[in-house]
Order: structure tokens, then C-alpha cells, then sequence
């Protein structure tokens, strides 16, 4: 065995392949985690109201007490909400508003009126 100096006992080699691969992956899945998280919120952003709802929001937040932002809020706010259903209601309605408009002093409305109002809005469906 005087022969054999050559061979010499098992030296480590410092490899660092295995922390560059798990460095790799946690790296690449956090990205994968951050561009699911945006694109489940960009969705959620993009969401935006139609001007449908937003009309029916207006509808629905009328002061009785001011006349004319009455008169000229729902005739402009309740038009895209006309069908055949309740077209004879909103025209007999803009009948009876047609003499509160293009005055610079009106009286409040009728309780009647406001009643038939209020029935059209609670018809409506955004």
C-alpha cells in the first residue's frame, strides 16, 4: 500500500447550484403570486358604475322640497329608464311637471304628483 500515495480522502466542493435553484423558484413564484394578486384587483378596480345606475342613484336621492330639481332632475334622470310597461306613466307624469318648468317662481308639488313619482322611480330597475 506504499504504492498508493496518490489517492487522497473525500475534499466537499463548495457547489452553491442548489441555493441559486431554490433562490430561483422562490423568486419566480413570488412574482407568479404578485401577478395574480394585480390581476384579481385590476378586475375589481375596473369595475365602474353604468350611467344607468347612476341615474337611478339620482332618481333615488330626489329633495321633494326643491321644486324644480325635481321637475328637471327627473325628466332628464328617469328618460333612459322608459320602456313600453311604464311609458303612458311617464308621459302622463311629464304632463303634469310640463307647468312647474320655465317659471322663475313655482309652487311645491302636489302630494299626488310626488306619490306618482315616487312609484315610477321604485319601478325602475338599473
Amino acid at each position: 500500500m506504499e504504492g498508493l500515495r496518490d489517492i487522497k480522502g473525500v475534499v466537499e466542493i463548495d457547489e452553491p447550484s442548489l441555493q441559486i435553484l431554490l433562490l430561483l423558484t422562490l423568486v419566480t413564484l413570488l412574482l407568479l403570486a404578485f401577478a395574480l394578486y394585480r390581476f384579481k384587483n385590476r378586475r375589481r378596480r375596473r369595475k365602474k358604475v353604468s350611467p344607468k345606475a347612476l341615474a337611478k342613484a339620482r332618481l333615488e336621492g330626489l329633495n321633494y322640497d326643491n321644486t324644480k330639481e325635481v321637475v328637471y332632475g327627473f325628466l332628464e334622470d328617469a328618460l333612459p329608464f322608459v320602456n313600453e310597461k311604464n311609458e303612458a306613466m311617464f308621459k302622463q307624469i311629464e304632463q303634469d311637471l310640463a307647468r312647474y318648468k320655465y317659471k322663475k317662481e313655482v309652487p311645491p308639488l302636489e302630494e299626488g304628483l310626488k306619490k306618482e313619482i315616487k312609484s315610477f322611480i321604485e319601478g325602475v330597475k338599473a
